[in-house]
């Protein structure tokens, strides 16, 4: 199944760039999670830089930790751009907006 999503994204040169973050995490439940697929799609599609972290696995119970305890979500994926600024599930809205704080040009 192939599924396409275009976003249309206008940045804001207003914007200082050294505020922007570098890179942003997506935590995921990555072998049962379209919701995770999907959004690592657009955040490559848009170019925007991401660390992937898989909750599921043992080796990340502190993530999972982080995810559920701290910021208090409870689906995949969790999508953390800094301390203030995150969400959960495939958000095309966040991801546009996001996308206009990178720069980036899909």
């Amino acid at each position: 199944m192939t599924t396409e999503l275009a976003i249309h994204v206008e940045t804001d040169s207003t914007r200082d760039a050294a505020a922007e973050p570098t890179v942003v995490t997506v935590y995921t439940a990555r072998s049962a999670c379209m919701q995770c697929t999907l959004t690592e799609k657009v955040l490559a599609e848009l170019g925007i830089p991401f660390v992937e972290c898989d909750i599921t696995r043992d080796e990340n119970r502190a993530a999972r930790d982080y995810v559920i305890g701290d910021l208090g979500y409870a689906r995949a994926p969790v999508v953390v751009v800094d301390e203030h600024d995150h969400w959960s599930g495939f958000q095309p809205g966040e991801l546009k907006r996001l996308a206009a704080h990178f720069g980036s040009r899909p």
